[in-house]
């Protein structure tokens, strides 16, 4: 008898919407304590955690996925902060690493998923709800990014009527 390989699980619990912004982020920042992480330099005293310079490739719910120059390990913690560029602040993002891995399409750059905790203070997991209305699901990490599921919605649509359009 033969069988199909199986195709893999994606094992994603939320819809993914691309997005290309600026984030800037430190590792080693201790979520639990809000204690920043820094090195000790006996010369200059204590220095400030480095910054690392990502663009974002995609945000769902209660993550997100970035592109960087630094691999980075699972369950290292980050403090991100997501540059819009409508906006004159940043997003303070808190997260965690869950996974990082060499980029297919780029060498020498890691793509890297952060399970996003807070955002701005508030707690991404107490945020999340579905919206019957526009059947679609939506939290604090959406709405800081990509502003009103309304207006993603009405572009989704307008998006599907443009296709249907074509294909007739």
């Amino acid at each position: 008898m033969e069988m199909e390989p199986k195709q893999p699980q994606d094992k994603r619990k939320f819809e993914r919407y691309d997005t290309e912004v600026e984030i800037y982020f430190q590792v080693n920042y201790s979520v639990e304590t809000k204690v920043k992480y820094q090195k000790v330099d006996k010369a200059k005293g204590l220095v400030s955690p480095k910054k690392y310079l990502a663009t974002s490739r995609n945000i769902s719910a209660e993550g997100l996925c970035f592109r960087s120059e630094r691999p980075l390990e699972v369950g290292d913690n980050l403090l991100l902060e997501v540059f819009l560029p409508t906006e004159k602040s940043p997003i303070v993002m808190e997260g965690e690493v869950r996974w990082s891995k060499p980029s297919d399409e780029f060498p020498g750059k890691f793509d890297t998923g952060v399970k996003i905790l807070t955002v701005n203070g508030r707690s991404v997991t107490a945020s999340i709800h579905f919206d019957k209305y526009h059947n679609i699901v939506w939290s604090v990490v959406l709405e800081s990014v990509l502003g009103s599921f309304r207006i993603l919605n009405q572009q989704r649509q307008k998006d599907k009527e443009k296709t249907d359009s074509q294909d007739s």
